[in-house]
């Protein structure tokens, strides 16, 4: 028995009004009736200190501008949280704007006391064969990081992870360098996905090349599309980087300046991988429908091969079908086998001339 999958539901999601005043706190992502999760992670070069509050005012409470305070903040629709954090650390509200609005380009602001950065984390869905986007914001301080997740997920825990065992030299720096390196993880699994993305091509081709694909024009979709949302993710990204090539802004030191470079070395890289991709997938479809124009074709061919064989041994056959009384062969004794033998000559004829032109 089968049974039929059905496509699963799209989630519902809030959106802003028409009009609406600039700077309104209106979540647009997927209802969620969830508690916002907030995590304070307060480090210096000796300690660390982790904590996990349910109330925004008790974790401001903890605050030290001694340590670097990286407050993390999973969920955006409780709004109530978002004003909180934006009336202590007195943020715009146009950025705060920003960070609830879930389908936002990335881009990154300079500000008086603040950087602002807007991004999204990609994971590729391979039960889908799509890419899923978190809406994900950084807000730098003097001495904190602010970083807004739409959901809860697991990006940030190897340097969470880091940061507990010491290692490395996040512990011995100030905020902006693990601002840094919170960007650069996010950019990390871009490349992820631009590599599966390149082996996934590869397979793509072999298969088209030996004819042994199926569902391939489904795929081929799907890979172009995942390339779209990926080039939106990714120019606009690397774009906003060239603010620290003026290598003005005080909040980052000089000495992270050069792994900002790195990071959008590498977005640079992957811009123009993408666009390759893109390319490629767009070759690998018109190989595709040559591939089934070919097939086609050779299906056609057989078949005007039987019709032009068949036409002269069905009007033969016509001829002798008519029934008139006085046709002199239908009383000749070997009448029946004469035709047939004629007929078979004709057609062996025809398939020495077609194989003499080459047209079998």
């Amino acid at each position: 028995m089968h049974t039929k999958h059905s496509r699963p539901a799209k989630a519902q999601k809030h959106l802003k009004q028409p009009g609406s005043s600039p700077g309104s706190l209106v979540y647009t992502g997927e209802k969620r009736q969830d508690a916002v999760c907030l995590q304070l992670i307060q480090f210096t070069e000796s300690a660390i200190h982790v904590s996990t509050e349910t109330d925004i005012h008790a974790l401001l409470g903890k605050l030290d501008t001694t340590q670097v305070n990286w407050i993390n903040v999973s969920g955006l629709h409780d709004t109530s949280v978002i004003e909180s954090l934006g009336s202590h650390f007195r943020i715009d509200p146009l950025v705060l704007e920003d960070i609830l609005h879930t389908e936002h380009m990335p881009k990154l602001e300079e500000h008086d006391n603040y950087l602002f950065l807007t991004l999204k984390i990609l994971t590729k869905c391979e039960e889908r064969n799509s890419i899923e986007r978190e809406h994900v914001s950084m807000l730098l301080g003097d001495c904190y990081l602010l970083t807004f997740q739409e959901k809860t997920s697991g990006v940030f825990d190897v340097i969470r992870e880091l940061l507990g065992s010491g290692t490395g030299r996040m512990r011995k720096r100030k905020a902006d360098y693990l601002f840094y390196r919170l960007l650069d993880t996010i950019v990390d699994h871009y490349g992820v996905i631009l590599d599966a993305t390149e082996d996934k091509l590869s397979l793509i081709e072999e298969e088209l090349l030996k004819n042994t694909g199926t569902g391939v024009s489904e795929r081929i979709i799907a890979g172009k599309k995942n390339m779209l949302l990926m080039r939106r993710t990714v120019l606009p990204l690397h774009d906003a980087m060239r603010l620290f090539k003026q290598r003005d802004v005080p909040l980052i030191t000089e000495s992270t300046y050069g792994f900002l470079d790195d990071v959008s070395d590498h977005l640079l890289h992957m811009s123009q991988t993408i666009e390759h991709s893109r390319e490629l997938f767009t070759g690998l479809m018109e190989l595709h429908m040559a591939v089934n124009a070919n097939k086609l074709n050779n299906v056609m061919k057989t078949l005007t091969v039987f019709a032009a064989i068949f036409m002269p041994l069905t009007f033969l056959a016509g001829i002798y079908g008519m029934n008139f009384e006085f046709m002199p062969e239908l009383r000749w004794p070997w009448a029946y086998p004469l035709v047939l033998g004629i007929m078979a000559t004709i057609a062996g004829g025809m398939l020495l001339f077609m194989r003499r032109r080459k047209w079998l």
